[in-house]
């Protein structure tokens, strides 16, 4: 997949190893040697987390984060960038949840606020010109990626 070889020449780029692991048919995680601990999260290696929504014409992207040493050097916008390519290029629309300390950041890329959960997390999304869009491919969405926890 296109979108995939364009995240990994970043990934070289920058010289961040990285391993690819399929979670299933469409869901895609990026692996890194270093874990990463950062307030409110799980310590991990995971840099970036996708699905691709083919019936819903949307990506969830579960997570961005990039190695401590690297941070700054604008390479989560790199990938948010070629996101969003993708997303004009295929007519979808990107959702993700974005932790309150996070919104400036995804306003920063075009990313609008369309939701609260009651977890705590923004809803936000990029894409479309209207925000019940994304409420409505949200709904859709979480139901398959949440199959397994009570939503």
């Amino acid at each position: 997949m296109k979108i995939l070889r364009e995240f990994e020449r970043v990934f070289e780029t920058h010289s961040i190893p990285y391993r690819l692991e399929q979670k299933n048919e469409n869901h895609y995680l990026y692996r890194t040697d270093e874990e990463m601990r950062d307030a409110g999260m799980t310590p991990d290696n995971v840099m970036l987390d996708l699905v691709f929504d083919y019936k819903n014409e949307a990506m969830f992207l579960g997570m961005i984060r990039i190695p401590h040493s690297l941070r700054g050097k604008n390479i989560g916008a790199d990938l948010v960038g070629i996101m969003k390519e993708w997303a004009k290029e295929h007519h979808w629309v990107i959702i993700l949840e974005s932790a309150p300390e996070n919104l400036l950041f995804w306003q920063k890329m075009h990313f609008s606020s369309f939701m609260y959960e009651t977890y705590g997390f923004w809803m936000m999304g990029y894409g479309a010109k209207s925000k019940l869009i994304f409420k409505v491919k949200w709904t859709q969405m979480k139901k398959h990626l949440y199959a397994d926890i009570d939503v």
